[in-house]
């Protein structure tokens, strides 16, 4: 396990599409069209983390506030301080770019962000290479059709199976 000072971790940071949001329910309907369905185990992840969190999301149109007027849509606007979208970067994850960008943006260090996604090929790949701490979400639920990574080429910081695992995981490493 990752040994980090409590006074180190200062924010999680998660996907949205298949992390947050079910994005393979409604194909290509626009966002703001689309009927809310979070991910399993979102409102317990997010209600049991008390540390500040955001979201760094790869879009192909949205930016910050479409992005921001789905989470309210959600309900879930209020536990988001960032939001940062590949638009708005100019870059799409993996690309060590947006991860630069993103950190910038946030005003945050590399040392102090827990990164959580959906994919392998780069959500975690991203991550990993830029030196930021993250977890894969493993459970099937999470699967997307275009993530082409594989385990044995990809090696996550954590791994949990599904996202209300996400709370114990934060607390250990802010211990």
């Amino acid at each position: 396990m990752l040994e980090r000072p409590a006074d180190m971790l200062k924010a999680v940071i998660f996907d949205f599409g298949h992390t947050i949001m079910d994005e393979m329910q409604y194909g290509h309907v626009p966002l703001r069209a689309r009927p809310i369905r979070l991910m399993p185990g979102v409102e317990e992840a997010l209600s049991g983390i008390a540390l500040r969190m955001g979201v760094w999301a790869n879009t192909k149109r949205a930016r910050e506030a479409g992005l921001r007027q789905w989470l309210k849509r959600a309900g879930i606007d209020s536990h988001f301080t960032w939001v940062v979208t590949s638009v708005e970067a100019g870059y799409r994850k993996p690309d060590p770019r947006f991860f630069s960008y993103a950190l910038r943006r946030c005003r945050l260090g590399k040392d102090s962000v827990l990164f959580v996604g959906n994919q392998l090929n780069t959500d975690i790949v991203g991550a990993s290479k830029y030196g930021i701490a993250n977890v894969w979400l493993s459970g099937p639920e999470f699967r997307s059709p275009d993530d082409t990574g594989s385990t044995g080429l990809v090696k996550p910081t954590y791994t949990i199976s599904r996202l209300d695992q996400l709370p114990g995981l934060v607390g250990q490493l802010d211990r």
